[in-house]
């Protein structure tokens, strides 16, 4: 299932509540009145946390109540309480001494600024992607790929090579998996699946042509399913078992660049070693034969 906002009971300090990520990560799901709100509080985070309600919907061209609504959809209870954690993570931003990257090419983008700007934006989406990862579902994950008779992946076009990364990885680690690049392989392989076996995908949208026929039958047939993707809501989100949010950076002219896959590729190498932490003594001498068999050949 999607996963779901905090409580607005809940504690929403800074350390739990990255409103930043979190506004990154809810972009592409909001009405377009929610988007205007959105990015200006991504692009000035601190001149909004001075703002009136008012004067933020006024400015990006909205209402007071389509503010209430972003804040709802966010998990927080109240306007103010949008705007304190707005300056706090504005105050960090400008305390860690970051220059602003926005990750947008022109044909006057510096190279070396280019390179920078890629380093940046990885490291945040990396860093905004841990912050985002529910802990529950995290270690169910780990559970149920550790104890999977057979990991079944799929990724279309880009996110292909996540889900081969993945396979490598669980390989590597004696649990048995394959590998698929569109829908009807996946559902063709998937005739083989049995309850214990685990199905994820990997996609970015979750439309449901490049995910519901496989995530269907797989449940169809009793496996658990995981989806790796950066929107929360989505037809693979309603149909998935857990989902896992991977935060993107994301401009026109970086659509399937490397460090749109970089958060992907980052929650494959946290579940594998996950894997380790909870299945240690089977990992090692699983690692230590595929060490050996490699050295004899190579």
């Amino acid at each position: 299932m999607p996963p779901t906002a905090p409580s607005p009971h809940e504690d929403t300090s800074l350390e739990q509540l990255p409103v930043l990520a979190l506004l990154r990560a809810a972009l592409p799901t909001l009405s377009p009145q929610l988007q205007q709100l959105a990015r200006l509080a991504l692009e000035s985070p601190a001149e909004v946390g001075r703002m009136t309600i008012t004067e933020y919907a006024e400015r990006a061209g909205s209402s007071a109540a389509s503010v209430t609504r972003l804040c709802r959809t966010l998990g927080i209870e109240r306007f103010t309480r949008l705007r304190t954690e707005l300056v706090l993570a504005a105050d960090r931003t400008e305390s860690s001494h970051s220059p602003r990257i926005t990750g947008d090419i022109t044909d006057r983008t510096p190279l070396p600024e280019l390179v920078t700007s890629h380093s940046v934006l990885s490291a945040r989406s990396m860093e905004e992607t841990a912050r985002l990862l529910d802990p529950g579902t995290f270690e169910e994950v780990v559970r149920v790929l550790g104890e999977a008779g057979h990991v079944y992946a799929m990724g279309a076009g880009s996110a292909h090579m996540i889900a081969v990364s993945l396979e490598h990885k669980l390989r590597s680690l004696s649990v048995p998996a394959t590998t698929f690049h569109d829908p009807p392989s996946a559902v063709i392989g998937l005739a083989a699946a049995r309850p214990g076996d685990v199905l994820v995908v990997v996609s970015e949208t979750g439309t449901a042509s490049e995910t519901v026929p496989q995530l269907a039958e797989a449940a169809r047939r009793g496996c658990r399913t995981v989806l790796i993707t950066r929107l929360s809501t989505s037809p693979a989100a309603e149909l998935a078992d857990h989902v896992l949010l991977a935060v993107q950076d994301r401009t026109p002219l970086r659509t399937g660049a490397l460090t749109s896959r970089i958060p992907e590729l980052f929650l494959t190498d946290c579940l594998a070693s996950g894997i380790v932490v909870r299945h240690h003594e089977r990992s090692l001498e699983a690692l230590g034969s595929v060490e050996e068999a490699l050295e004899r050949y190579w």
